[in-house]
């Protein structure tokens, strides 16, 4: 009874054409708050010290 009803409800989850399925990169998808990577971090940081040292040679 429990095999019939998990063989149904895989059945009724599972993709019929395997090439419509999403490929994800795998990573957890987080918050919209935390979801920049390392690469725009560390560009967002160094456009901050490139401002910073702009305001600096200014005065």
């Amino acid at each position: 009874m429990i095999r019939g009803v998990l063989s149904r409800l895989r059945e009724w989850i599972a993709v019929e054409n395997p090439e419509e399925r999403i490929d994800g990169s795998g990573e957890a998808i987080v918050s919209p708050q935390h979801r920049r990577s390392l690469e725009v971090e560390r560009e967002l940081d160094r456009l901050d010290d490139v401002t910073n040292s702009d305001r600096h040679r200014e005065r």
